[in-house]
C-alpha cells in the first residue's frame, strides 16, 4: 500500500509568512503599557478568590477535629481533652477544651478542604488571607501554633533593600561572617 501525501500549497514554501505570524502577538502585545511593579516595595493585591495563610479563630472553634480529618496528607493536628463544667441552675455540662491545633504548612497543598470540612458558621478557619509571603531559611518557622495562627493579621513587613549611602563591608568581616553562620568559604 502507497502512502500519499497531501500537496503543500505555494503559501507553505514562504517562511516569512510563518514568522509573522509567530510574531503577531509579540507586535500586539509591544504597544500596550507595561505592568511593573518593584516587588518587595510595591507589592500586587491577590484577587479575592485568593487561597494565602490560614486564619483561625480559637473562639469559633467547637475543637470538632473535622478539619483534621479532611486533610488529606494529614498536616492538623488537634489535642482535646473534655472538661466538665456546672451552670447556674446546677446542671453539669461536657465541654470540649482545645489544647493543641498545629499546622505544619511546609507540606499543605492549600486545598481549602479543612475549610469546607468547619461546620461552624462563620469559619473557624479559613485560607483566604492575602498572605502570600512564606519564604523562610528555616523549615521550622513553617510550622505554626494556635496562637500564631490566630494572630496573623497581615504579612510580614520587609525592611527593604539596604541604604545606599551605607558602607560595604570590608572583604574580611564578609568571609568571617560566612564562617561563623556555616556557608560556604
Amino acid at each position: 500500500m502507497q502512502v500519499e501525501y497531501p500537496k503543500h500549497k505555494w503559501t507553505d514554501k514562504f517562511l516569512l509568512l510563518d514568522m509573522f505570524e509567530g510574531l503577531k502577538t509579540t507586535f500586539r502585545e509591544l504597544w500596550k503599557p507595561k505592568v511593573t511593579i518593584r516587588y518587595p516595595e510595591e507589592r500586587m493585591e491577590p484577587s479575592d478568590r485568593f487561597r494565602g495563610m490560614f486564619r483561625f479563630s480559637f473562639d469559633r472553634c467547637i475543637a470538632c477535629k473535622l478539619c483534621a480529618i479532611a486533610c488529606p496528607i494529614d498536616i492538623i493536628y488537634i489535642d482535646v481533652h473534655d472538661e466538665t463544667l456546672e451552670q447556674p441552675d446546677g446542671k453539669k455540662k461536657k465541654v470540649k477544651v482545645l489544647d493543641r491545633y498545629d499546622i505544619d504548612v511546609k507540606r499543605c497543598m492549600f486545598c481549602s478542604l479543612c475549610e469546607e470540612a468547619c461546620p461552624t458558621k462563620p469559619k473557624s478557619i479559613w485560607l483566604t488571607t492575602k498572605t502570600y509571603e512564606l519564604a523562610t531559611y528555616d523549615r521550622g518557622d513553617l510550622y505554626f501554633n494556635m496562637q500564631q495562627l490566630e494572630y496573623w493579621d497581615e504579612r510580614p513587613e520587609y525592611p527593604g533593600l539596604p541604604d545606599e549611602d551605607a558602607p560595604p563591608l570590608a572583604p574580611g568581616l564578609v568571609a568571617a561572617n560566612r564562617q561563623l553562620s556555616g556557608g560556604a568559604k
